[in-house]
């Protein structure tokens, strides 16, 4: 028996075999019901399971043959109106559609491996046929290279293994590699993307008849250009020819090289010059799949290489990325970790099952409750979701498939039918939101169901097949033991031994392919998802309020999660017995250090990058964000208690609905100006458009800006010209917004500068500055006032000849403080 390298992987992790294919869970003698159940408590009989597994078949067909009888040959079906749709030739820059649709009947060719996997063997021949008669890739079209690679090259790839190999029981007579040949064609017309780059990073677009068109933007995002190692590395081995492969590792290895010290890769990146054009890094859109493909090209191709790499960028998205909580990722800055913004995407929501793919089960399950509460309080993902505000940024939902290939591949992993009752939940609200005479429409917003008239290939490719997947037990694919992967689009790669590179060593088999690490958890546990203490506590970060569970207990069901490393302690002494140190102990963990009893204060430490130290990361249970370093050492000290000299803070207050509704931020005040001593009066906030950035007169807008506190971002002219700009026009004070969360105190531009400035100008971080934003734009009046930080600052200092400890606590502004241990 051949097995994949993915078992191998798997089973040194948690026994977790290729997905956890194969269950034998028997639903026999649990209690029958038949009703859909919105607390996600019902039992699944085995007799309800067959019911929604023919319900999604059903939902896959509705929309398929509605496309193939109102739309084919187009690329794609507008469900309400029952038309096709594809390129819109009148506006090429309409990259919304042009990006994916390229006029080859997307739907039909990304459908192929759907009736595999629903066992219908006529319809994948009469499909095959169809692709063969009617498709061609010579069009004058400019498409994303990634869509045409995810969506068409893989969906061909998949369809031609299947139609030659004789094991699955699909091959047809007849074909002579028609498909592949297909291809070729389209890969070769890819490939000039990869070309003419200083960096081997592809061109986001191409024209599939031209090629890289002269005006071609040199941007593009880390998941467009590093989603390739699987598709074209199938193509080069069944062409025997290596240019395909030889570029897509290039640009996965260029993106890589490019990490930062904390081993992140950011979103965008300029494809010539290297640099990093949005720093954000995250699991989400523009970087998601680039994780995908690394642990795949692994397991599909056997080369240790892409483990490798995804080993560390996984360890740094743990570290990093993922919250205290342990529940959900975050959009972090690849340079220091900082929080960039408090919201998460629909596309995250595949996290969890890569999560299980790499055998980090209890994690995956952790990630998957964040989602899978969205769910339930929205009925669908929404394309963005505030965390901090626990409410929606943007309210679509085009029929995405990746929190439902999180929970099948749960599924798989746990056998726990908590994931059948998901999948329930998510199949009735699918079908009773989106169903529409002609197929599947996309959700236009989650708040009203108001419906889009468009349903993505997608929707057929991965949303229906991954459900009937997770209904179907006897499915061939969930007890397929191969080394096989479901590519990003949930197409089927079964790769013949022939082809690879390197032997695969056998696993001995067991009988039972669930985790066994979870299996142990279940006797400790419950035997459900559900009855964790710290399931609930989910609910609690996406505030879904019911009145029917309990609210969060520190020693109930809805427990607070605690975050439980693995500690050792370790005594630190002083070689002077009478020296008394703030230190009494540091407990050290995986990647860091608790330092308690350091003048009641708890801090945690986490080890830097370069290892040569740490950072603070907590005060108490505060988080401190990454920012300015402090440096100051004196090996000739012994013990010293220093209070620092630390720049002038300010609290911004924000009222709300009353003088006792009120949020805090803090701000640093300019050296220049006058200093807040004493609360100023409440006014209203003006912000000023992002076109001026403050930096020029309001002369036309002096009235209404008379007495307000205006707001602006930073950038685009010295902070000293945005206040003169203000004062003139009589402000009150000037808040700037910076573009990181990084606090400095604002200076002159000249020491020579003599002008005498009025308004206090004070400097918030950019994640207040989005705070504030968003309440601007609910409501024209926003009323604030600045007052004094009346709050001690301290430093503390302690060295001596054997260990240097420098800490700088300053309220919610300590950023960053470098700790350095000599020999640790």
């Amino acid at each position: 028996m051949f097995y994949s390298k993915a078992m191998l992987l798997l089973a040194s992790q948690c026994i977790l075999l290729l997905f956890c294919w194969i269950w034998n869970l028997s639903f026999s003698s649990l209690v029958p019901t038949l009703m859909f159940s919105r607390d996600v408590s019902a039992i699944i009989t085995e007799k309800r399971r067959i019911e929604l597994r023919n319900l999604s078949k059903e939902m896959f067909y509705h929309g398929f043959n509605n496309y193939m009888k109102y739309a084919f040959p187009e690329d794609e079906l507008d469900p309400i109106n029952c038309v096709g749709r594809g390129s819109d030739k009148k506006n090429p820059n309409n990259v919304l559609i042009n990006d994916v649709l390229g006029d080859f009947s997307l739907t039909l060719i990304d459908s192929l491996d759907s009736f595999v996997v629903f066992n219908d063997k006529a319809e994948f021949e009469t499909a095959v046929r169809n692709v063969i008669k009617h498709v061609s890739f010579d069009q004058n079209n400019r498409v994303q290279v990634f869509e045409a690679n995810i969506r068409v090259l893989g969906a061909l790839l998949s369809a031609h293994l299947f139609a030659t190999d004789s094991r699955f029981g699909f091959k047809i007579e007849g074909y002579n590699n028609e498909l592949l040949d297909l291809a070729y064609d389209l890969g070769q017309r890819l490939l000039p993307a990869f070309q003419n780059t200083e960096t081997g990073i592809p061109y986001a677009r191409v024209n599939l008849k031209h090629g890289v068109m002269y005006s071609e933007t040199h941007e593009t995002c880390t998941a467009g250009a590093g989603t390739f190692i699987l598709e074209f590395g199938v193509l080069s081995r069944l062409k025997n020819d290596t240019r395909f492969e030889d570029a897509a590792r290039r640009a996965l290895f260029g993106l890589w090289d490019r990490r930062t010290d904390l081993d992140l890769v950011g979103n965008v990146i300029n494809i010539q010059t290297g640099q990093w054009i949005h720093t954000a890094a995250s699991t989400g859109a523009g970087i998601d799949s680039f994780y995908e493909y690394l642990l795949k090209a692994y397991v599909l191709f056997g080369e240790t290489e892409y483990l490798d790499i995804f080993n560390e960028a996984y360890a740094a998205i743990l570290k990093h990325v993922r919250d205290e909580s342990g529940y959900l990722y975050r959009n972090v800055n690849m340079m220091n970790g900082g929080l960039m913004s408090s919201w998460v995407d629909s596309l995250s929501a595949f996290f969890p099952g890569l999560q299980v793919f790499s055998g980090d089960l209890d994690t995956a399950i952790k990630s998957h409750l964040f989602y899978f509460n969205i769910w339930r309080k929205y009925r669908a993902i929404p394309e963005r979701f505030n965390f901090y505000l626990k409410n929606v940024e943007i309210s679509s939902y085009p029929l995405r498939p990746e929190f439902i290939e999180s929970t099948y591949l749960l599924y798989q992993a746990t056998k726990d039918p908590f994931y059948l009752q998901v999948g329930e939940m998510v199949l009735q609200d699918l079908e009773s939101i989106s169903r529409v005479e002609c197929g599947y429409a996309s959700i236009k917003n989650v708040f009203t169901k108001k419906l889009d008239d468009r349903m993505e290939s997608f929707a057929l490719s991965e949303t229906f097949k991954y459900l009937y997947l997770l209904f179907d037990t006897d499915n061939f694919l969930n007890k397929l033991d191969d080394n096989f992967v479901f590519t990003t689009e949930a197409h089927i790669i079964p790769l013949p031994v022939q082809y690879l590179k390197k032997t695969k060593r056998d696993i001995p088999r067991t009988d039972n392919f669930t985790c066994q690490a979870y299996q142990k958890k279940q006797t400790q546990l419950a035997a459900s998802i559900t009855n964790r203490p710290d399931a609930d506590f989910a609910r609690e970060l996406v505030g879904l309020e019911e009145i029917s569970l309990p609210p969060l207990d520190p020693h109930g069901y809805c427990e607070i999660p605690e975050t439980d490393p693995l500690v050792i302690g370790v005594s630190f002494t002083n070689s002077d017995p009478d020296s008394q140190r703030p230190f009494q102990q540091l407990i050290q963990y995986v990647n860091g250090i608790i330092a308690n009893s350091l003048a009641g204060l708890k801090l945690e430490l986490t080890r830097r990058a370069d290892r040569k130290g740490y950072d603070v990361t907590k005060v108490d249970n505060m988080r401190i964000l990454p920012g300015q370093i402090f440096e100051i050492r004196d090996p000739a000290i012994k013990q010293t208690w220093v209070k620092q000299q630390t720049y002038e803070t300010s609290i911004v207050r924000v009222f709300h609905d009353s003088q006792e509704d009120y949020s805090d931020y803090i701000g640093a005040i300019a050296s220049f100006g006058p200093q807040i001593t004493e609360a100023l009066p409440i006014s209203y906030l003006m912000k000023i458009p992002l076109s001026s950035n403050g930096c020029k007169s309001y002369k036309a807008e002096k009235n209404i800006i008379k007495d307000k506190i205006l707001f602006v971002k930073r950038g685009g002219c010295t902070f000293v010209e945005k206040v003169s700009n203000a004062q003139a026009a009589g402000a009150k004070a000037l808040l700037v917004a910076s573009d990181d969360n990084i606090l400095f105190r604002p200076v002159l531009s000249s020491e020579f500068d003599e002008t005498p400035y009025s308004i206090p100008c004070i400097l918030i971080t950019n994640e207040s500055g989005m705070e504030l934003d968003r309440l601007l734009s609910k409501s024209s009046d926003v009323r604030i006032t600045l007052m004094p930080d009346i709050r001690e600052p301290s430093t503390y200092i302690s060295n001596d000849s054997n260990n240097e400890l420098l800490l700088v606590i300053h309220g919610r502004i300590i950023r960053n403080v470098r700790l350095n241990f000599n020999g640790q």
